[in-house]
């Protein structure tokens, strides 16, 4: 109920999906009637998912601010109730924080990881969010560490990963680019989740070109 869900149903009933079922149902009202009852089911779990993970990063900024010596801040991200239908169970699947001498830090818990397309996406994305969690935390961002349980590269990835590794050993590395969040962004859900990204840009990125990665099948 509530902003939550409407803004759920908005993105359900702008989906071209249900464009076509409406159209359609011009015709045979029922077909929209039964899909709308269907679509009611995916309203409710996605509202009750999207509020669990608002509690889940709640819960961990409240622990930051007012017991930063907590030895269990950690989400858990693994649902077992969704793992029959899931298409892909979390490959990272929780994550542990603590505050030392001012700076937030963060131990990332992997469970299976797709190295050249995956981790690069995974690391970049807990990187960013140590960040944001950081700033509205009034804490520095401090260190990242990983633990992966099976990393692997698909056969169909090799090709890709020796055209890197020879990039690197020709052409040498750049240096790391910068993350530029919007300082007077205060509360963790006023950054902008946009396509835009207003609030968090990456600067001063450089790279020797793409390289096509496969996606397992």
């Amino acid at each position: 109920s509530g902003p939550e869900r409407t803004k759920i149903e908005k993105e359900l009933f702008d989906h071209e999906m249900f464009k076509d079922v409406y159209s359609v149902g011009e015709d045979d009202p029922s077909i929209v009637d039964d899909y709308l009852s269907d679509l009611e089911d995916k309203v409710n779990e996605l509202t009750t998912e999207n509020m669990s993970l608002n509690e889940l990063i709640d819960n961990l900024i409240d622990t930051i601010k007012n017991n930063p010596t907590d030895r269990r801040m950690l989400m858990s991200l693994w649902q077992n109730d969704y793992l029959k239908t899931a298409v892909l169970p979390s490959c990272v699947w929780s994550n542990e924080w603590d505050v030392t001498n001012g700076k937030l830090n963060l131990w990332v818990h992997q469970r299976s990881c797709d190295v050249p397309l995956g981790l690069p996406f995974n690391v970049s994305q807990y990187a960013t969010l140590l960040m944001m969690i950081a700033q509205v935390t009034n804490l520095e961002p401090g260190t990242l560490n990983w633990s992966i349980k099976d990393a692997h590269i698909y056969v169909n990835q090799i090709d890709g990963i020796k055209e890197q590794i020879k990039r690197y050993d020709e052409l040498g590395d750049f240096k790391a680019p910068k993350v530029w969040l919007n300082p007077d962004i205060k509360n963790f859900y006023e950054f902008d989740n946009s396509k835009e990204c207003k609030d968090i840009k990456v600067l001063e990125y450089q790279n020797h070109g793409p390289i096509r990665f496969p996606i397992a099948q």
